[in-house]
């Protein structure tokens, strides 16, 4: 079994998609271990993400690789290409995203959890998830309208990345924590 911390974002929290969200991973048999809604300053945020150089700079590649997606000219709208410069500008602006509102930071369960978890939010560019995921479903965000409006892609829903990231995240939202196990009549179904 693994873990994997999803954590519904302020705009899904203000569009009142917080129920479709859980029932999105409830209804793939992922089960729902904790749950809190936080209303977390900007330190708290930071400190979500690794922030490092090399973090900074992947973000960059992203954004610049979401920009050629979309045939934009990333120089000429956010004025640089360069790749940290922008990776900063989407670090700066996601702790931005998280302060415009209350937060719902959730812990799953389930056989492959976190890359089932990752398939069913979809492609963090809205644009490109497939059709069916919750970015899809629900968002029509994209890098060049985002960078118009001064702000990063509204993602609403993030999922940890690998399982090393997961264990990082759960164990900064929910400390020692032990999570209760508990019986669900699905899991009879299928982990007998």
């Amino acid at each position: 079994m693994e873990r994997t911390l999803i954590i519904i974002k302020p705009d899904a929290v203000k569009r009142s998609l917080i129920g479709a969200v859980i029932e999105t991973f409830e209804t793939a048999g992922l089960k729902l271990m904790a749950a809190k809604m936080v209303r977390p300053d900007t330190q708290v945020i930071k400190n979500h993400y690794p922030g490092t150089t090399v973090w900074i700079r992947e973000m960059g590649e992203k954004t610049l690789a979401s920009f050629k997606q979309s045939g934009s000219d990333v120089k000429k709208i956010l004025g640089t290409d360069n790749s940290s410069q922008l990776g900063q500008f989407v670090y700066d602006r996601l702790i931005k995203y998280w302060q415009e509102g209350p937060i719902v930071v959730t812990v799953w369960e389930g056989p492959d959890a976190v890359a089932i978890a990752r398939k069913l939010r979809g492609h963090t560019i809205p644009l490109l998830a497939e059709t069916g995921t919750l970015h899809a479903r629900y968002s029509f965000d994209s890098s060049t309208l985002s960078s118009s409006l001064d702000r990063v892609v509204k993602t609403f829903v993030h999922a940890s990345g690998t399982n090393d990231e997961a264990e990082r995240e759960i164990k900064y939202w929910f400390g020692t924590t032990k999570f209760k196990s508990y019986e669900r009549e699905v899991d009879q179904l299928y982990l007998k």
